[in-house]
Formats: C-alpha cells, structure tokens, sequence
C-alpha cells in the first residue's frame, strides 16, 4: 500500500510540473506584441507592401508587382515574403528608401526578382523561388514546412544568385564563412528526428518560432573564434539557419540548435516594427566577449527561451528517453546551450547564469540605453519564465526573483493649449487587421510603425489642443486622466520628433 502511494504522489508531481511547463511555453508565444508569431508575421508583411507600395510611387518596373503583391492572401505572402532572395532585396531597397529617397531605391535587382517569385507561387502553391532552385525537395518539421538545402553544383542563373547571396550575407563583416553540404538522407532524418523532439517537449514554442524559420542549410561554419555549431546569417541570408552536419547524430542538442537559431529569427521580424535601442554601443559580458547591446537582448532572449527547453529536457525528456535515447547517451562539446554537455566548473559556462547576468544588466545599467518598447519586451519575457521558479530552479542567482517592472513615464508638465497637426506629405499605410500604423515622413525617410494607442494619438492630432486630445484618449482608451496623460505625452514628443505631427498657434490648422 505504501508503494501506491508514493506512485500517486510521484505522478501527481509529475503532472505539476508538466503543468508549470506547459503554461509557461504557452505564455512566451501569446504575448500579443511580443509572442503571438502570426501577428509579428502578419506585421512583417504589411510593412513589405507598404514599402513597395512607396517605392512603386517612383518606379515604373515595380507598380505591376506591387499590385500582384497586395492582391496576395495572408499565407501566400509570407511564403514570398519568406524567400531569402526577396526579403533580402526588399531590406536592401528600405535602406536605400531610408538613406536617400524613394528615387532608384528599389535598384536594378527587386522588380524581376518579385516578379519571378510571384510566378513561382502562383505555379506551385507554398513554394518560394529559392526552393524551387533545389535539386531535391527535402523538408523538416511540422507540416513540411522547413525546406532543407540541396543546391545542385549545376549553374543556373537562380542556382548562381543563390551561390552570391550565401557567400556575401553570412554574417558580413566578420571573419566568417559557411560551406552548405548536400544532405545524405540520415543527415535529414536527423533534422526529422530533432524537429520531432522539439515538438514534443515545447509544442507551442516549436508552432510559433517555425514561423519565422523557413530553411535549413546544413553546413561547416567558421566564425571569428574558429568552428561554430550553429549560425543565422542576419538580413544577408534571412528566414534561414545553418547546423554543422557533426550535430545531427545528438538530436539533443540538434533540437536546442535549431530552437536558439529560430527565436533569433523571431526576435528579428520582431524589431522590424519596433526600436529596441536608443544607443546600439558595446556591452562588455560577463563570459569574455564584447558584442553590441541589441546582440545582448538577442542572446537575452533566446536564454529566456531555452530555459524553458531545458526544463522540459528535465522534467519531460525521460518520457522521451526510449524513442530518442538520453542526453547523457551522446557526446558533444561543451557550450552554454546544450542540454549533453555544459555543466562546467568555468564561470558562466551555463545559459542559466548568462540569463541571470544579461537580466540585471539590462534591468539596471544598460536600462537607460534600451528603447521604451525593448524595456517592456525584456520586462516581459522575464515575467513569462517566473512559473519555472515552481521547479525548484531560482532564476536570479538563487535568490527571490524580483518582479519586473518597465519604468512608469514621469507625468512632466501639464496639457498645454498647444494644437498639433499631421505632417505634410505623409505615406501612410492603416493595418487594422495589424493594429498597427505605417507612415513615412519625406524629411526623414525613416519608415515609422505606431501601435493602435499612438495612432489613436496621431489620428487625433487634426487641430485639437493638448487639452481637447486628452479628453478624447482618455474616453477611447477608458482610462483615467493622469494615467492617461502619462501615456499622451510622450508619445506627442515622440510623433514630433519622427515628423509624425507638427506644432501649430492660432489660425494655423489647416
């Protein structure tokens, strides 16, 4: 009878923590701004069409394409949209948009590009112009979705781009280079097999960051310290991550790669539409490396994610230890993120205590460096983990983990008679199915994207006074008037300063 019990209370602990677990995967993928994957997907996406809707404006080549493009239900255009060779065009005719003007920023590159991509589509459905290159279809993951390289030594005008785009966007500026190998058939299966594993201990995370993951090119990477096991390339090779082939046999760790990669990919379609950084300068870590701030909240926010992995790893990995075998089984070199091999004697060695250093950094003498929308980013995600704590496992050093907090704005001055106005000559794009604002001011050629309460600002800025907009936020928004306030304010300064809305006395409105 005594041996019953102890089952029931065994089973009993195990289906909390799989509980803790469960809630906490879901809560980092349901965040509406900062976790829902089809919404940052979605927002992605309009500001692609926004983009090529201005840049149509003052090129002929693109107005057709463009046209195509709108006409595009939500899942196509992601596939589009998702394919290396457009996206990294787009992103090098937005910079160009934002550097020197509209006049020639969609270059000599985009129009055909976009328009062999769209016919690619439209003849086999889900599939992207860089896919179709292949010389065989592979694919990975839930549904199929992630392709897997398999460029033929073959030359094609498209192979040949392909070819260029890899060897000048992996990673640019640093001494690095990747050489993509032609999978054999086990080097896939052992993709399958990680992809399979993922799924199966952090199925919500596994549903939103393979959004954001498009391709796997399997690879022997150097980087600027030597070999490297894993690697996403930045804008040069988006949507697209690269695993040394020695990795695959320890789905283990193959599956932490592939997930660290994917919430990288995340992050960025993330700040495609907001600012995380007001100054992007180094920041000196605690492990022996110096890397800018913005690549601190990268690895910030992929720590936050893999703390998640590796409590599933530990509480609901021996369930999968028949199918997968156990990580102790496999051997592979020691590094911070893997679940096989990285418990060190060496000072944050483990992913544990960098997410424990990066938190208090980033909470305290980096918080002033960090943007209004990177300091609830990184406040959230700290609050998404707390239930891990349920575990056993402290967060912050073994001690009680604060609670998070962004800083509350000062209120500053009171409502002024001040009237404001749109700007002139704005290009707008509203995106209701987004909640999101696109514009773009002629003067600073920066493509500006405003959450639903700076846009209510922006909408009300028709002449009304400081006064007059306050008492029409605070019956929207349903909030009191100081609160209210505190909200109004800055975001005032902020449409001001980025062109969004200008100043006007007496007489002046129209």
């Amino acid at each position: 009878m005594a041996d019953v019990g102890m089952d029931a209370i065994r089973m009993e602990i195990s289906v909390q923590r799989t509980d803790v677990i469960r809630l906490t995967d879901g809560r980092l993928q349901h965040h509406e701004h900062f976790g829902d994957s089809s919404r940052v997907v979605l927002r992605v996406s309009e500001r692609y069409r926004f983009a090529l809707e201005v840049l149509a404006r003052r090129d002929a080549r693109l107005r057709e394409v463009a046209t195509r493009v709108e006409a595009l239900d939500a899942a196509t255009a992601e596939t589009v949209f998702g394919d290396l060779l457009v996206r990294a065009a787009l992103e090098t005719a937005i910079s160009r948009l934002e550097t020197s003007g509209a006049d020639g920023a969609a270059g000599e590159e985009l129009p055909g590009l976009l328009g062999e991509a769209l016919d690619c589509v439209a003849r086999t459905p889900g599939r992207c112009l860089s896919r179709s290159a292949m010389g065989r279809d592979l694919s990975v993951g839930p549904g199929g979705k992630v392709w897997v390289w398999d460029l033929p030594e073959e030359s094609t005008p498209l192979r040949d781009r392909l070819r260029e785009s890899i060897r000048t966007g992996f990673m640019p500026g640093a001494e690095s280079s990747v050489d993509i190998i032609r999978p054999t058939p086990a080097m896939v299966a052992g993709l399958e097999r990680a992809c399979a594993l993922i799924q199966r201990l952090v199925p919500e995370m596994t549903a939103s960051v393979f959004r954001h993951l498009h391709s796997i090119a399997i690879a022997n990477i150097r980087g600027p310290r030597g070999r490297m096991l894993t690697g996403s390339g930045g804008d040069g090779t988006p949507c697209m991550i690269f695993i040394d082939p020695h990795e695959l046999e320890n789905p283990w760790d193959t599956a932490g790669h592939i997930l660290h990669e994917a919430v990288h990919l995340k992050l960025s379609d993330l700040i495609r539409t907001g600012a995380i950084v007001t100054d992007d300068g180094p920041v000196e870590l605690a492990w022996g490396r110096k890397t800018s701030l913005s690549n601190s909240i990268f690895a910030y926010h992929a720590y936050v994610h893999m703390q998640v992995f590796r409590a599933a790893v530990e509480h609901l990995g021996p369930g999968c230890h028949a199918e997968f075998g156990a990580p102790r089984d496999y051997v592979a070199p020691a590094h911070a993120m893997s679940v096989v091999n990285n418990d060190t004697r060496k000072p944050f060695s483990r992913a544990e205590e960098r997410l424990d250093f990066l938190h208090t950094q980033l909470e305290g003498p980096l918080a002033s460096r960090v943007t209004p929308y990177g300091r609830e980013l990184n406040a959230w995600l700290w609050e998404a983990i707390r239930p891990l704590e349920a575990l056993g496992t402290p967060l912050s050093g073994g001690q009680p983990t604060p609670v998070a907090k962004p800083s509350a704005p000062a209120l500053g001055r009171a409502p002024a008679p001040m009237r404001y106005r749109q700007g002139r000559d704005l290009s707008l794009r509203r995106s209701p199915s987004t909640e999101v604002l696109f514009a773009l001011d002629p003067g600073s050629r920066k493509i500006v994207t405003l959450n639903l309460a700076a846009w209510l600002a922006f909408e009300l800025c028709d002449g009304k006074t400081e006064e007059e907009m306050l008492s029409s936020y605070t019956a929207s928004l349903g909030l009191g008037a100081e609160r209210a306030w505190a909200q109004l304010a800055p975001t005032l300064e902020g449409l001001v300063s980025s062109g969004m809305i200008e100043p006007v006395s007496e007489g002046r409105v129209s």
